[in-house]
């Protein structure tokens, strides 16, 4: 079997830290987001992985991190092609497979593998979707789901749930994609579903091994329901006071320094002050000096 991994976003919510990291390559609990992503599919050992921000770093890491899976990469120059458009432009690895998987490299999830063959084959569908009850408060786009089946994407009849950022796609998908670079898989299901040319079937998964990391807020939540209050990294030195705060490999922070709610990346060395929910890293070229954060004895600070 083989599954797609999208990781090609620039991380913008992640700024200063994904000016030099690509956000697949964020450590929750010591282990790369992307890690996650490809230790969630059981079974599959061959990935393809989108790629556009820093390509480079994560070419380099998968077939070291897994050396018993093979990994391609494809490449996105000039836009990010969107979900759509990132699936077809993999055509060639995925339109001879039965069904192939698709995961957001931002989320961590237990996919059920198994259930999402079972539902798409069960309703002749083009692809399944895993769907969940939101939490409650959160903002989404509604999925709603009657009878086994999705019914739309914003609008619809049934449940209104929300996506897991995980499915099962039948490579008759491509039959039905626009020629066109730049789109939304989303798009396509919602044609689909309005023509009546294809079911978009849907598994509702409740599961507690769930977590978005789409801001550093949440991905605090996702480090501390994973691993405890605070998180401190590889090599990394802490002489100061943490509260509810994560520490990156190889960092040092000194006597009298206080971190509560913050995220200190890779190699930041901080000598005095006290921080409060703030993203912080190390100075680097390139990070724009017009950036909304504070530069500061070598330290860019972002509030979150």
């Amino acid at each position: 079997m083989k599954a797609m991994v999208l990781a090609a976003g620039f991380g913008t919510r992640f700024q200063p830290v994904t000016f030099t990291l690509p956000k697949p390559l964020v450590p929750v609990c010591n282990k790369p987001l992307i890690a996650w992503a490809v230790e969630s599919l059981p079974g599959i050992d061959h990935f393809v992985v989108n790629l556009h921000h820093l390509p480079d770093a994560i070419r380099d890491y998968l077939p070291r991190a897994f050396p018993h899976a093979r990994f391609d990469f494809s490449l996105e120059e000039g836009a990010i092609l969107g979900t759509g458009g990132g699936i077809r432009r993999v055509r060639k690895f995925m339109e001879n497979e039965e069904e192939f998987f698709l995961v957001n490299g931002d989320t961590i999830q237990s996919v059920s593998v198994d259930a999402l063959r079972s539902a798409r084959r069960e309703h002749d569908a083009v692809a399944a979707l895993t769907l969940r009850h939101p939490p409650e408060g959160d903002r989404f786009t509604p999925v709603y789901f009657e009878h086994g089946c999705i019914t739309g994407f914003g609008r619809g009849s049934g449940q209104a749930l929300m996506f897991s950022g995980s499915q099962c796609i039948s490579p008759r998908v491509f039959d039905h994609m626009p020629d066109k670079d730049v789109f939304s898989i989303i798009d396509v299901y919602q044609r689909l579903i309005d023509s009546g040319r294809g079911a978009i079937a849907g598994v509702v998964d409740d599961g507690p091994t769930w977590f978005d990391i789409g801001t550093p807020r949440r991905y605090l939540a996702a480090s501390r329901a994973l691993c405890g209050d605070h998180v401190v990294g590889a090599r990394s030195v802490v002489e100061g006071t943490l509260r509810d705060s994560i520490v990156w490999d190889d960092c040092r922070i000194a006597a009298g320094v206080t971190l509560d709610g913050c995220i200190v990346a890779h190699g930041t060395t901080i000598e005095r002050g006290e921080y409060r929910d703030a993203l912080i890293c190390r100075d680097h070229p390139a990070i724009p000096r017009d950036f909304d954060g504070t530069f500061v004895d070598g330290l860019v600070i972002r509030a979150i």
